[in-house]
C-alpha cells in the first residue's frame, strides 16, 4: 500500500513540475495560471510524505 502511494504520489509531483517549469506544461496549463499542475505537485507530494510514515510503520 505504501509504495503505491509513494509511486502515485511521484507522478503528480513529475506531472506538476512539467506542467509549472517546461514550455510545453505552461502553454497547456496557461487558462488557469498553472493551478491544475500546483496542486497535483503539492497531493504528490502529501502522498509522497504520507507513504513514508505509512513504510515505515508498517516494517516495524
Amino acid at each position: 500500500m505504501g509504495w503505491v502511494l509513494f509511486l502515485i504520489g511521484l507522478i503528480g509531483v513529475a506531472f506538476g513540475m512539467w506542467g509549472m517549469y517546461t514550455d510545453a506544461g505552461r502553454v497547456r496549463f496557461d487558462e488557469m495560471d498553472g493551478l491544475y499542475p500546483m496542486f497535483s505537485a503539492l497531493a504528490g507530494g502529501i502522498l509522497i510524505i504520507i507513504s513514508i510514515i505509512v513504510i515505515y510503520y508498517r516494517s516495524r
